[in-house]
C-alpha cells in the first residue's frame, strides 16, 4: 500500500501533559508534520492564516475563544480532531463535523484509529465520504448503497445488522442496504455515538430503549449482545447513566 503524502497538522491544546501526549503520538506517524502548538486559538491563527494546514487537533476547552466556537471558523477541508477530559461535548464535536473526539487521556491505539479515519475522510476515495459544507450541522456520512450513494444522518441510525455478504442499516425513516463490511462501517461511525455489540450488530446508544445481560431494546427490535462484548457495552451503558 502507498503511504500517505504529507499531512500538515497542529496542537491547539493549553495543557503541557496532554499537549505532550500528543506530540509523541504524532510523532509516531512519519507522515504527519507537526507545524506548532498553540496554548490557544487565537495564538493558531496566524499558522492557519499563513501555511495550508490539513489537520487540527483542538482541545474543546480552551481560554479566550473555546475550540467548538473556534472549530467554526476552520476552513471545511481542514480536519478536526477534538481533544478533552469531558465527554459531554461529543455529540456538539460532531455536529462541528469533526473527524474524531479523543478522550483524555489519548491512549495511542484511539490517536491511531482518528488518524486512520482521517485518512479514510479526507486521504482516500472510500465508501463513506465527508461533508465539507459546515452550515450544515446534522452530521452525517455518504454510504454506497446498491448502485447509488446515499445521505445517511448519524442521529437517524437505529441499528445497524450484517446479513450474509451485505449490511442493512436501519434508520428512523428506512432501511439501507450496503455491501461494506461492519468492520470497515465500525470504522467510520463515532464511538462515543455507536457500539458494536455482536459480531452482526452496532447499535446506537442514543436509542436504546432498555437492556439486560442478553440482548438491548431499540424500537421493538431485541438485539442481542455477544460474550465478547458484554463487558464493555455494560461499561458503556453504566458510564452513560447519570
Amino acid at each position: 500500500m502507498q503511504p500517505p503524502e504529507d499531512i500538515n497538522c497542529i496542537i491547539v491544546e493549553d495543557e503541557s501533559p496532554a499537549a505532550t501526549v500528543l506530540q509523541m503520538h504524532i510523532a509516531q506517524f512519519p507522515f504527519l508534520k507537526l507545524k506548532g502548538t498553540f496554548s490557544s486559538s487565537t495564538k493558531a491563527l496566524s499558522v492557519l492564516n499563513s501555511e495550508q494546514i490539513d489537520l487540527v487537533f483542538l482541545d474543546i476547552n480552551l481560554p479566550g475563544m473555546p475550540g467548538n466556537r473556534f472549530a467554526s471558523t476552520i476552513k471545511a477541508t481542514t480536519g478536526i480532531i477534538f481533544t478533552t477530559a469531558y465527554s459531554k461535548y461529543a455529540v456538539q464535536g460532531f455536529e462541528l463535523n469533526a473527524v474524531d473526539y479523543l478522550l483524555k487521556p489519548i491512549p495511542f491505539e484511539r490517536f491511531s484509529k482518528a488518524i486512520n479515519r482521517y485518512l479514510t475522510l479526507y486521504k482516500h476515495s472510500g465508501a463513506i465520504l465527508p461533508t465539507v459544507d459546515k452550515t450544515d450541522t446534522k452530521p452525517f456520512v455518504f454510504v454506497k448503497c446498491d448502485r447509488k450513494t446515499v445521505k445517511v444522518f448519524l442521529n437517524d441510525i437505529l441499528y445497524l445488522e450484517a446479513q450474509r455478504n451485505c449490511l442493512l442499516i436501519f434508520t428512523e425513516h428506512e432501511i439501507y442496504r450496503s455491501y461494506l463490511a461492519i468492520s470497515e462501517m465500525e470504522e467510520k461511525l463515532p464511538d462515543t455515538l455507536f457500539l458494536r455489540v455482536h459480531r452482526s450488530f452496532i447499535i446506537a446508544l442514543n436509542k436504546v430503549k432498555a437492556y439486560n445481560s442478553s440482548y438491548v431494546v431499540i424500537q421493538d427490535k431485541q438485539i442481542p449482545i455477544g460474550r465478547m462484548y458484554s463487558d464493555v457495552f455494560n461499561s458503556t451503558l453504566r458510564a452513560n447513566v447519570k
